[in-house]
């Protein structure tokens, strides 16, 4: 995995995402990975590499687990140890100049120990607010989705 210097926006069924531009990631074609057809499964594939298989999750919008099969790409990113996937309707490079990040404290306490999902917001006229993911706490999340194998 590269760093990339870039934002990237996720899209999932219809509402976008941001990765942090220090994150490191790779992303790969659906037809890369080894797909996972089991119904009801929250992991949709893994990527297979001499070190072991990595899932890729699928997630609706609201980040819940949702099983389906109408995704191309999958992007890959690593948080210490730890390195796994999230499949995406819509994948795009932001670069930084044209990003602007506001940061936030959310309200209330943590969902768990790895903290908020989100740190701060891409907030421009016109346009829905574009969350950015805080990588620690989006990994803990897929995490407990219960069925990496």
């Amino acid at each position: 995995m590269a760093a990339n210097k870039q934002y990237l926006r996720i899209g999932l069924l219809g509402t976008d995402y941001l990765l942090p531009n220090n994150t490191s990631y790779t992303i790969e074609k659906r037809e890369q990975l080894e797909i996972n057809d089991a119904p009801g499964a929250s992991i949709a594939a893994w990527q297979v590499t001499p070190a072991g298989r990595t899932p890729a999750y699928s997630l609706d919008a609201d980040l819940n687990p949702l099983h389906r099969h109408a995704w191309q790409r999958a992007v890959f990113f690593k948080s210490g140890p730890q390195s796994l996937g999230l499949v995406a309707d819509e994948l795009q490079l932001m670069p930084v100049g044209e990003v602007r990040v506001e940061p936030f404290a959310p309200l209330g306490p943590p969902p768990s120990v790895a903290g908020h999902l989100f740190g701060g917001a891409w907030v421009r006229a016109g346009h829905t607010p574009v969350l950015v993911f805080e990588l620690n706490a989006l990994i803990a999340h897929l995490y407990r989705m219960g069925d990496a194998a």
